[in-house]
């Protein structure tokens, strides 16, 4: 069974128009009534922390954030894009709702229209319409608009590899650069899977057949790609100047992400997931055996975006037929019915019969987690016509959003009287309470601590408090995810924290601390370094007060991070008086950056006596361990760990509180030296 060759001069009869006509609007009733949430709101929200950072996206684009150095993040500066929020600015909420209609209409249709012409003849027929309307209908309700955005691009991408007329095959490529870019800057880990297809392009192209006629064409995406992706960093009002260091932090938070944010979630879907990803690889398998170099390549573009899928949906895998996981299924459902279309011409063979079982597989799960009770298509409708008709009935809604955020949060009015009219940060994650109270922002570039989960990130927030200059004010709240231990997750910002910063106003919720003048600490190395091995205590020095842990993974842990995930390492601590306290989540990478390993700090009451000085109460540690999974060969069992005193011992007490205007802070820190750790990570 060999590729098709498709005649040039079709002949359209009048009953297949109108077939196809009928197939159209049928499908475009089935989007109109499963239409995505249009306006959603902030608060009331019991998830503060997804919410502030959706927040903080339009918070961003509105003020010109320059994104790799002021701002940084999973998503780039069309970020905003990607939730319908009803933002501070009405203007973005409306950017957003439209953005979401168009991807949900225009690229639902567009999505149809490609596989028609990828199945045989352009026809569309029962075999193919079915399965395609079902998988956009079901499959795309669980992709963020980023996603559906390159699903299209790439897809076009494998359109023009079957396009015989060459001006139809550019259009296609143009269209499939713009839209990847597009989806790019709207989740920033788009970029990296965007670039690698864009690369691999040019040589599935001459695999494909297509060298000899049009070869320059193949570049044409990568082009059309820069060209666009300039553009639209230009109009959110980025500069050009910023684009290598967003590049490099975008690379920071994919390379950082699996060590740092896996969770293991139903063992049954991830089961489904792979030998979903099988039955998909067993089929392009068969396309190289046979011979079939246009399917083969068409298969391996389709692989790049299942892959990607496999990483979002299963790395941080949430529990129930909710979050990561459907990305992954949604994503299966379409590719799945890109592979009806592709093998329409072919007789029902094991490929066929492959496909198939892959698209069963993948829909059973995404139909499970539908969200039927959630929709709503009149009200949703009206909600959004109600707020593009009326700018009084805009101006309401964003005072009930604000009044919500104040309400939900709930700041003392002592903590109120602490902050004054000063600019504040908001640690680790809730930024949104910053419209509530009307509050001046600050955020660090990397806004939620959980996030700055590499050297590079976290220093880039650290760097924020030592030289460019932090919030006079911070609400802090000693709390973070997946089981950590807060102190942990920005070792180098946790540490200036505790340098230029004291408790101002201690709360159970929300500490308020106050900006001092401050000097970066000089650390000294307590003994030579050690090699200890994974699962044994290890003493803490009296005099120590940090401590690096350069963790290795062998090459299979590298691997494991890269096809899926490693298993998790835990720390574990031993006090003064005997306890033991933990497991904790251990992230390895960012403990090159100095841990604070001379008090535990395990509740709300001990962070603010740290940062007020009063550390007389606080339990010492004296022995730390590092466990994994004994059985496992991801990491090596021996690790090297030095630790460090500071020539500041009572630094928590000699700040003197800065006005809110002053500079002092940010000179002294500028002309301090640098802090170096001598482990690096091997």
């Amino acid at each position: 069974m060999g590729d098709s060759t498709r005649s040039n001069d079709r002949i359209e009869h009048p009953a297949t128009s109108i077939r196809a006509t009928i197939h159209f609007g049928v499908f475009a009733l089935l989007l109109a009534v499963t239409l995505p949430v249009l306006v959603e709101s902030f608060s009331p929200s019991s998830d503060p922390l997804d919410a502030s950072w959706a927040w903080i996206m339009g918070y961003a684009f509105q003020h010109h954030l320059q994104w790799g150095k002021a701002v940084l993040f999973t998503y780039g500066p069309l970020g905003f894009l990607a939730n319908p929020y009803f933002y501070s600015d009405n203007l973005l909420w409306f950017l957003s709702a439209t953005a979401h209609l168009a991807s949900w209409f225009g690229f639902g249709l567009a999505f149809v229209y490609i596989l028609s012409r990828l199945a045989s003849n352009g026809r569309p027929s029962p075999r193919v319409t079915l399965p395609v309307a079902l998988a956009w209908v079901v499959g795309a309700s669980f992709i963020d608009i980023a996603t559906q955005t390159a699903f299209i691009g790439m897809l076009l991408l494998v359109l023009a590899i079957a396009e015989e007329r060459l001006a139809a095959a550019l259009i296609a490529l143009i269209l499939s650069g713009a839209l990847l870019a597009l989806g790019a800057l709207i989740k920033s880990t788009a970029l990296i899977i965007s670039l690698f297809a864009l690369l691999i392009y040019p040589a599935l192209w001459w695999y494909a057949g297509r060298g000899k006629k049009g070869a320059h064409l193949s570049m044409v995406p990568a082009l059309s790609f820069v060209a666009t992706f300039c553009a639209l960093w230009l109009i959110s009002s980025q500069s050009l100047d910023n684009l290598p260091v967003y590049l490099r932090g975008t690379w920071a938070i994919a390379h950082g992400y699996t060590p740092a944010m896996a969770i293991g979630g139903n063992h049954d879907q991830t089961l489904i997931a792979l030998v979903t990803l099988t039955l998909f690889a067993s089929i392009v398998l068969a396309f190289f055996f046979t011979d079939r170099k246009r399917l083969l390549a068409q298969g391996l573009l389709l692989g790049v975006m299942g892959f990607w899928a496999w990483k979002e949906g299963f790395t941080r895998h949430d529990l129930g037929y909710v979050g990561h996981p459907m990305v992954f299924y949604g994503t299966a459902l379409l590719i799945a019915a890109v592979g009806t279309a592709l093998l329409s011409i072919e007789r029902f063979g094991i490929a066929t019969v492959l496909l198939y079982g892959a698209y069963l597989l993948a829909f059973l799960p995404a139909l499970h987690g539908y969200p039927l009770s959630s929709l709503d298509p009149i009200e949703n409708y009206e909600g959004f016509f109600r707020m593009i008709a009326s700018n009084p009935n805009r101006a309401l809604e964003q005072r009930r959003q604000t009044a919500a955020i104040q309400a939900q949060f709930n700041l003392s009015p002592k903590a109120l009287q602490a902050i004054g009219t000063a600019p504040v940060n908001v640690i680790p994650w809730s930024l949104m309470m910053a419209q509530g109270y009307r509050m001046r922002l600050v955020a660090s570039p990397v806004f939620q601590s959980y996030s700055a989960y590499t050297p590079y990130l976290d220093r880039l927030n650290a760097r924020q408090i030592w030289v460019d200059g932090s919030a006079p004010r911070i609400i802090y709240t000693y709390v973070t995810i997946d089981g950590r231990y807060p102190a942990f997750d920005e070792p180098a910002t946790f540490r200036a924290l505790m340098t230029c910063y004291r408790t101002l106003y201690p709360d159970n919720t929300y500490l308020v601390l106050g900006r001092t003048a401050c000097a970066r600490p000089r650390l000294r190395a307590v003994g030579p370094p050690r090699e200890t091995t994974l699962g044994h205590w290890i003493a803490v020095p009296m005099r120590a007060s940090y401590a690096t842990m350069a963790v290795r993974t062998t090459a299979i842990g590298h691997l494991a991070d890269i096809l899926y995930k490693a298993d998790p390492v835990h720390v574990s601590f031993e006090l003064a008086n005997g306890s033991v306290k933990g497991p904790y989540r251990f992230v390895y990478p960012v403990a090159l950056d100095g841990l604070f390993i001379k008090y535990f700090i395990g509740t709300q009451t001990d962070a603010a006596l740290l940062f007020s000085g009063t550390t007389s109460t606080l339990g010492r540690i004296t022995a730390i361990k590092l466990t994994t999974n004994p059985h496992t060969v991801e990491y090596a069992n021996r690790f090297r760990i030095q630790f460090f005193s500071d020539t500041l011992p009572h630094r928590y007490a000699r700040g003197v509180l800065l006005r809110p205007d002053s500079r002092a802070t940010a000179s002294a820190a500028a002309n301090a030296p640098a802090t170096s750790f001598p482990l690096r990570r091997r």
